[in-house]
């Protein structure tokens, strides 16, 4: 959804809309037409990619949280440059930041930093949050509830256009495995950190219903680097998230255009797939490269 600014004459709106499409289209393709933010570019492909950042003076305002976990770098990682990040966690990046980029530190289970932290932004991308299937629910509860309570409340109140909230598949882990988890399907957590997610799904619904801003959650699959020993099941084979399909579902998810909310599957395109990409393809315009069954030395009988 484009945000027309003030004193914009209207046929602006369709010539921005167009020339962010195009900028888009180059730097996906300099991104994952490349392999992924790991591959080296070429001088001239690093010098086109960033000529197309600094030419888009529609440039999204995004704050960023959770940036020190690993869904948080490897979306920076990627990324940097298109877009004027804020980031934020309690502890500080181990990662260099592109000028005009800063980290503030703070605790979003306090209710006072979210109002600070979210004004003047486009898009809010939450991955802040404790991500522990066997957490204790006073563990869980500043962190994964009473943070993402305040963060959607202030960002809904200050004119947020986009909030991103990173669910998990734990939301719906209580689906038989051999069960693939269909699009719009109820959640079903068999545990307090599954409850969570399910909790900020919820409430990214009941925002997006009570104004303008419109909410993306994600239900984030396995989200480990090739080779993890810890995918090691059929599950986790079929729930797996390569880095750079994370990093495309993200900037998926705070480009595509819908209003209201929305539930996307966060997995790569595994032959077998724990949950259905049908719609989260369609709506979020999610085209993923990787496969875990052909990346993973699996037994020859899980590859049938």
């Amino acid at each position: 959804m484009f945000i027309q600014r003030q004193g914009n004459p209207p046929w602006t709106k369709f010539g921005l809309q167009a020339i962010r499409a195009l900028f888009r289209k180059v730097r996906c393709f300099l991104y994952t037409g490349k392999g992924g933010f790991e591959a080296a570019l070429t001088t001239s492909e690093q010098g086109l990619r960033t000529m197309c950042c600094r030419l888009d003076f529609c440039m999204r305002k995004i704050l960023l949280t959770g940036c020190s976990g690993r869904i948080g770098r490897v979306f920076y990682n990627a990324w940097r440059g298109q877009y004027c990040m804020t980031l934020c966690d309690r502890v500080a990046p181990k990662f260099d930041l592109v000028d005009g980029d800063r980290f503030i530190e703070v605790d979003l289970s306090d209710a006072s930093a979210a109002p600070h932290l979210v004004a003047d932004q486009d898009t809010v991308i939450h991955l802040a949050g404790i991500p522990d299937p066997n957490a204790a629910f006073d563990t869980l509860l500043p962190a994964n509830i009473l943070a993402t309570t305040y963060l959607l409340k202030a960002a809904s109140k200050a004119g947020v256009r986009r909030f991103v909230f990173a669910s998990s598949a734990q939301a719906v882990e209580g689906y038989p495995v051999d069960c693939q988890v269909v699009d719009g399907a109820a959640p079903k957590p068999v545990n307090l950190y599954g409850v969570t997610k399910a909790y900020g799904e919820a409430l990214c619904a009941f925002h997006a219903q009570q104004g303008q801003m419109s909410c993306v959650a994600l239900r984030i699959g396995a989200f480990e680097p090739e080779g993890s020993p810890d995918v090691a099941t059929a599950r986790d084979l079929s729930a797996w998230l390569s880095h750079r399909d994370g990093a495309s579902l993200l900037e998926c998810a705070i480009e595509a255009e819908f209003e209201g909310s929305f539930v996307a599957h966060g997995i790569s395109d595994n032959r077998f797939k724990r949950m259905d990409l049908s719609e989260t393809r369609r709506v979020l315009q999610y085209d993923p490269k990787d496969d875990a069954f052909d990346i993973f030395e699996v037994p020859q009988i899980l590859k049938l």
